[in-house]
């Protein structure tokens, strides 16, 4: 029973749909994404930030952050703001790759980023995308180590192209 009150409590800001594919669709008021089923789905801060964690400690993380109307901003400014937050948080010695634009499947424009550490390896992904109405959902992936690399990459994936945002 209290595990049901605990499922109720953190799910009050989402709904969550499980897709029977190894994925749950988390759906809210302003974004819908898939993540993969048994991982922690935390509720939205005030600040509008989602996190993601896997059921086993260190095997990944991915959030989701929106921003409407933040897109008014330019892809400069976007990623400059981004980092000036993710680089507070991140290894001594780690840099950020310059983004890339693109334009997604659903039609959404996109900048990507890594942040990689001292040793080269990508060690978070950023994916920021922008409506037509400038609202912007930024999604992101901590790889823990390369061996859950491939594994996270290909959640990550998933998570970028069912994103929608509402």
């Amino acid at each position: 029973m209290l595990t049901f009150l605990a499922a109720v409590i953190m799910f009050q800001d989402a709904k969550v749909t499980d897709l029977k594919d190894g994925f749950v669709r988390v759906e809210t008021a302003s974004y819908s994404l898939e993540v993969p089923k048994g991982w922690e789905i935390g509720e939205e801060t005030s600040f509008g930030q989602r996190e993601m964690k896997a059921p086993v400690a260190k095997k990944g993380e991915m959030t989701a952050m929106t921003a409407p109307g933040g897109g008014k901003q330019g892809w400069d400014r976007l990623y400059q703001t981004s980092l000036f937050f993710i680089m507070r948080s991140s290894p001594v010695g780690s840099k950020a790759t310059p983004y890339k634009l693109s334009k997604t499947k659903q039609g959404y424009q996109a900048a990507s980023f890594n942040v990689l550490d001292e040793k080269g390896f990508a060690i978070s992904r950023y994916v920021i995308l922008k409506d037509e109405k400038d609202s912007i959902l930024a999604l992101s992936v901590k790889i823990p180590d390369a061996k859950n690399e491939k594994d996270l990459l290909a959640k990550f994936d998933r998570l970028v192209k069912t994103a929608r945002l509402l």
